[in-house]
């Protein structure tokens, strides 16, 4: 299943090489749909260097904002009519088009958090019977967004990240993200199909008060 991953030294290591898989697509253009019960939002998204344009269709209109990766974080930025501007950190946990899913959650975000640790090995560890890294990661601006921590399960094998769960400032649990479905690409590589977000009760973080899947089209193959 892909390449071995070596122990990483410290969490951003491990988090950079996940990163790395995540975009290694190059230049594709990849097709998706973020959905709530009823209501499907097509979206998109394509990696350049070092931004990443997200679309999404509201109405009849599509809206982008990317993801523009810093040495020191990640920027989100509102673009319109090809200019790009720094979208304010209160908009971060804003939800897109009648769903749950916010702009941080669809550019993943927290990925891009400095300065975490890897967890000891525990029963934890181990997600659909693979073994995981787990790393803990804390928000370096806190009150932005809606995660004061979150947790990423990164397979050891091939670096997929299997969940991250979000925690509020007072511990609880907030949103879990669960990859469900997984394309496996010819050159090797991985790409999540179906990622399930799981918006948890604030009052009771153990139960699941709203479902919202992102569900990728096939990736296509790089042309030769």
């Amino acid at each position: 299943m892909g390449a071995v991953y070596a122990e990483p030294d410290n969490a951003d290591a491990l988090l950079r090489e996940m990163r790395t898989a995540l975009t290694s697509q190059g230049s594709r253009d990849v097709l998706g749909t973020i959905r709530k019960g009823a209501t499907r939002v097509p979206f998109s998204l394509s990696a350049r260097g070092d931004t990443i344009a997200f679309q999404y269709k509201r109405g009849n209109a599509w809206e982008r904002f990317d993801v523009h990766i810093g040495s020191k974080e990640a920027r989100l930025m509102l673009v319109n009519n090809g200019k790009a501007i720094v979208m304010s950190p209160a908009n971060y946990a804003q939800n897109i088009a009648g769903t749950d899913v916010t702009y941080e959650d669809l550019s993943l975000r927290f990925l891009y958090w400095k300065g975490g640790r890897i967890l000891p090995d525990s029963a934890d560890s181990r997600i659909k019977g693979r073994d995981c890294f787990i790393v803990q990661a804390s928000n370096p601006s806190p009150g932005t967004g809606q995660f004061a921590t979150v947790r990423m399960w990164i397979d050891k094998e091939n670096g997929t990240v299997w969940q991250i769960d979000g925690y509020g400032a007072d511990g609880k649990l907030r949103k879990r993200f669960s990859i469900t479905s997984i394309q496996r690409l010819s050159d090797g590589s991985w790409f999540f199909k179906q990622m399930k977000i799981e918006v948890r009760n604030p009052q009771n973080d153990r139960r699941t008060i709203a479902l919202n899947y992102l569900e990728m089209d096939d990736i296509p193959e790089k042309k030769k």
